[in-house]
């Protein structure tokens, strides 16, 4: 799970991806090229270790991958990016696009219906979007609830009162999972 973190500067709020998870990947990386340089310097065929040379490239690409928002108060503009190293997708928006910062709380896997989906399936939500004018929608981040422990919440707050632009969270249904005796032990 990939989680998010504030910064700010000055004028600007920066709310991008924890710099331990880039050195995680990083670390991991490391130690999979030392393997690798191990194993072919004692003679081991690379055909022998494709799986290392896939971890490897998987985990490159988790240091090299880059997502993250930018409020800019003074120039009035929000800009986000995401993708890995110089390949990046850049967008950028103005204040008065926005209509509002939006915060809801959803079960995944449940439907409008009401209808309760199996046990195994229910995990309560939190999605943080930007509602901006001519009915789009800008999702910055998708987290399971128990993951963001409130950090989600408060970064939306914080954001919404130093930007000064409208909020507004909607708290459905997240209390009325069914309730057993075995998951209260």
């Amino acid at each position: 799970m990939l989680h998010y973190e504030l910064h700010r500067k000055e004028s600007t709020i920066r709310y991008t991806l924890r710099r331990h998870t880039r050195m995680a990947f990083l670390l991991i990386a490391l130690f999979l090229l030392w393997g690798l340089v191990l194993n072919i310097g004692e003679g081991v065929s690379i055909r022998s270790m494709l799986h290392i040379v896939l971890l490897l490239v998987a985990t490159i690409g988790g240091v090299l991958y880059r997502d993250g928002w930018s409020f800019d108060v003074e120039a009035r503009t929000i800009a986000s990016w995401w993708g890995f190293g110089p390949w990046v997708k850049r967008e950028s928006f103005r204040f008065d696009e926005v209509v509002r910062l939006d915060l809801s709380h959803f079960i995944r896997g449940s439907d409008r219906d009401g209808r309760i989906p199996p046990k195994r399936r229910q995990k309560a939500m939190v999605v943080f979007s930007i509602i901006l004018t001519e009915e789009r929608q800008k999702t910055v981040q998708v987290i399971p609830e128990r993951s963001s422990s409130g950090r989600t919440e408060a970064a939306f707050d914080e954001i919404a009162r130093i930007t000064g632009l409208p909020a507004m969270i909607d708290r459905p249904r997240d209390a009325d999972l069914p309730l057993r005796m075995k998951d209260l032990s």
